[in-house]
């Protein structure tokens, strides 16, 4: 399988020949590793045979290693292997054909992007969120979808709630609080869970002064 650490790209493609076309493939890829190795950023290729079942065919894998993905792109488009993918299909018996493992991709980006962060961290998020968007919202529409029933009531404040949370507030305090989020210290975290339970109080203080609800 291949595998993509710290920007490591692995260009995995896989192909099938008669048996007899081994020695002119593995000729070209000796050929295509030399003149890769003039490209920054190459790491290095393994090709591995595997009989097919009816020992008629091989399948072949192809890995080729670059130091991200960008390096892997210019050595993919650049004339020596266009030239040397030429000369293959004239001097070779067949189509030099390949199929992208979608896989090296996915690995690439996987490895690229910041592992999410913790749940309990974002359910304090929308806890910090969500608290005063219910409570703002009850006083201003006291006087109005307060006197609907409580069932429809509810089902109108919590499509407010869920858009005003999931559109603004959330997506704002994951920006504040981005250190936070992704942060493996345990000093951090405990400093960030403090200020989130430190605001929760205080805006608990300022609604148990608002007027009562009607």
């Amino acid at each position: 399988m291949p595998q993509s650490s710290s920007g490591e790209f692995v260009f995995t493609v896989s192909s099938s020949l008669l048996p007899d076309q081994r020695q002119h493939y593995e000729l070209i890829q000796q050929r295509m590793h030399q003149a890769a190795q003039a490209f920054e950023g190459y790491l290095g290729q393994d090709v591995d045979f595997v009989a097919a079942d009816d020992q008629a065919t091989l399948s072949v894998t192809t890995r080729v290693k670059f130091q991200g993905l960008e390096p892997c792109l210019r050595w993919l488009d650049s004339p020596q292997r266009r030239e040397l993918l030429r000369e293959a299909e004239d001097t070779v018996d067949y189509r030099y054909r390949f199929r992208l493992d979608a896989i090296s991709f996915d690995r690439w980006i996987q490895a690229k992007t910041p592992s999410p962060p913790p749940l309990w961290k974002v359910n304090l998020l929308v806890w910090l969120a969500l608290y005063p968007a219910v409570m703002v919202l009850s006083l201003l529409t006291a006087s109005s979808l307060g006197r609907l029933p409580l069932a429809l009531n509810m089902v109108i404040s919590n499509l407010i709630t869920v858009l005003l949370t999931g559109y603004w507030l959330v997506p704002w305090l994951s920006r504040v609080y981005g250190s936070w989020l992704n942060t493996a210290s345990t000093r951090l975290s405990l400093a960030g869970t403090a200020s989130i339970i430190a605001l929760q109080s205080i805006m608990l203080a300022l609604f148990l002064s608002a007027p009562t609800f009607p």
